[in-house]
């Protein structure tokens, strides 16, 4: 699998950014194109929508570049812009008043899981740096 992993990042770290990669990158366009597909739109809100879309759609490709850089550093890049969207997404549906739904559950566990990830990939990107013969 070295034709697709980077070196230290694991390759369920690798698969986890192609798919977060590839949906974040397809929903984003997705609401590019019709901006009430954002998630939780509200109507009359089509800049705040198109905003959402280009948001999901530049993480999204970031973290595919990432996966074909074959690089730590990008990886801890993409994952560390992906746990900003979901803190991000939680403070919002927080802000509101409103407790914590599944869905906001989901968001903040991906958002863990992203956490981890970007340690991982940016340790394993300082390793790269200190001894530049292995990379």
């Amino acid at each position: 699998m070295n034709f697709i992993k980077a070196d230290g990042v694991p390759l369920i770290l690798t698969i986890f950014a192609a798919i977060m990669g590839v949906g974040g990158t397809v929903i984003g366009i997705g609401a590019l194109i019709d901006p009430t597909t954002a998630i939780d739109f509200v109507d009359g809100a089509d800049k705040l929508g198109t905003s959402w879309a280009g948001r999901n759609t530049g993480l999204g490709f970031a973290a595919l570049l990432a996966v074909v850089l074959r690089r730590a550093g990008a990886y801890a890049v993409a994952f560390g812009a992906a746990v900003w969207r979901e803190l991000s997404d939680v403070i919002a549906g927080l802000s509101d008043g409103g407790s914590m739904t599944a869905s906001l559950a989901v968001f903040a566990l991906i958002g863990v899981l992203e956490l981890v990830a970007m340690v991982i990939c940016a340790r394993a990107a300082m390793a790269q740096n200190a001894n530049p013969a292995t990379s």
